[in-house]
């Protein structure tokens, strides 16, 4: 029998994929109508429940009354979604927001309509944010929250929400300017830890923000462990610039805002190798506490590679963006079908083995081998001899490697489209 069942915190997952938390960024989505989203989640295979960005506070009468006049002239409801090509592979969302919550009577009736539906070992995670550094309301909030029945407590301390509303953030409170981007400020961060940790009893991690950058997001992670966090999310969206329309006068590209390039967050494939290193340093070197890891995950192998650098669980949403909702069941179905082939039995066989290769350059000897060509697979093409590598050049019409100028850098193994050339020992 092959398992895919994963463990966070404790608490058990029937599968280690599941999708990011997200705002539906649609008035009519939270409550009821949210439901039927997230069970199609459910029913695809998602081995765990997001219930995002949990605030305190009632909706606005705008919102209870689908007013998207009155929503759009108050300007409470800003969202727009922005592909940007990069080669083959869509590289990035680029997203605003503005006011796009869940407030707690919202996630009071979407918990209450899903959690009685839910199979075993789907658990709800319930992340939370409030507009204030304070941590009494924090913590206040989360006792809130954990009442709503969530099994774990996700505070979301990277989202740069307020950061994406204004140019003029100089004119902002401190605990304002950078929206829920606390998390790269330990004076503010680490109160709001201790006081939600200690009034829960439910399992609490947090969202690591990649503007914390290295190394400082491993002294946050070291102090998270300390204060009884469980759980470390990975990787969230990068505060970011889109670029301009260079055909249009330099304008922004976002739909339906007279030009603008607007202050965003960028999200997309790009994002899965900030969430590999944030994945990898913390599992090897910060015991105690476990990374719940996503970002950029398109392809099955994906998961797999995130939970071979430590990851307990992972959650997309590009890839349900990208591919849809099945995405989840073809994870899935990888998973199962990956670990058969490796003869692995459970989620454990596996997790965390790509750590012992994990090394800095100092500490690996770097061989002097030869770049080789393919003769079977060279096309002839010349591409390989138009960079500025000083070892090959094309000689009767053919690639040609001048051993005497070769470093075995392996560079022209990433710039031969064929796969023509190789890196091997020298004779």
């Amino acid at each position: 029998m092959i398992d895919i069942s994963t463990k966070l915190a404790g608490i058990k997952m029937r599968s280690p994929i599941g999708v990011s938390p997200h705002n539906l960024d649609k008035p009519w989505f939270p409550g009821k109508k949210a439901a039927e989203c997230f069970m199609k989640y459910v029913d695809a295979g998602a081995g765990f429940i997001y219930i995002p960005a949990i605030v305190p506070g009632e909706p606005t009468k705008y919102e209870k009354e689908l007013d998207f006049e009155g929503l759009f002239k108050n300007q409470k409801y800003v969202g727009r979604w922005m592909r940007i090509n990069e080669g083959k592979e869509m590289l990035a969302h680029i997203y605003t927001a503005k006011d796009l919550f869940n407030f707690l009577p919202w996630a009071d009736e979407l918990i209450k309509t899903i959690k009685p539906k839910l199979p075993e070992n789907v658990p709800i995670i319930g992340q939370m944010l409030v507009h204030d550094v304070s941590p009494e309301k924090w913590a206040d909030h989360a006792k809130k929250i954990e009442s709503l029945g969530v099994d774990l407590i996700e505070l979301n301390t990277g989202c740069p929400v307020s950061a994406m509303s204004t140019l003029e953030h100089l004119n902002l409170p401190p605990e304002a300017k950078w929206g829920m981007m606390m998390g790269v400020l330990p004076e503010i961060l680490f109160p709001v830890f201790d006081a939600v940790v200690s009034a829960v009893k439910i399992p609490v991690g947090f969202k690591l923000t990649p503007e914390s950058g290295f190394p400082r997001m491993m002294f946050i992670a070291e102090e998270a462990k300390k204060r009884n966090l469980k759980f470390i999310v990975t990787t969230h969206k990068y505060f970011a610039v889109a670029p301009p329309d260079i055909y249009n006068g330099g304008q922004g590209k976002f739909p339906a805002v007279n030009g603008a390039n607007l202050l965003a967050d960028f999200g997309g494939a790009a994002l899965r190798f900030s969430m590999y290193k944030a994945t990898a340093l913390i599992s090897k070197n910060i015991s105690g506490i476990e990374c719940f890891s996503g970002g950029g995950i398109t392809r099955p192998e994906n998961v797999i590679e995130a939970l071979m650098l430590g990851a307990s669980a992972c959650q997309t949403l590009t890839g349900i963006v990208t591919f849809g909702i099945k995405f989840i069941t073809k994870i899935n179905e990888f998973i199962e079908a990956y670990m058969k082939q490796m003869g692995y039995k459970k989620i454990d066989d596996f997790k965390g083995l790509g750590l012992k290769y994990l090394k800095g350059a100092s500490e690996v000897n770097f061989e002097y081998h030869v770049a080789n060509i393919i003769e079977e697979r060279c096309t002839k093409c010349g591409k390989c001899a138009e960079s500025y590598c000083p070892a090959i050049s094309m000689k009767n019409k053919k690639p040609y490697v001048d051993v005497k100028y070769c470093s075995s850098c392996a560079m022209c193994t990433t710039i031969c489209p064929y796969d023509a050339i190789e890196i091997i020992p020298r004779q």
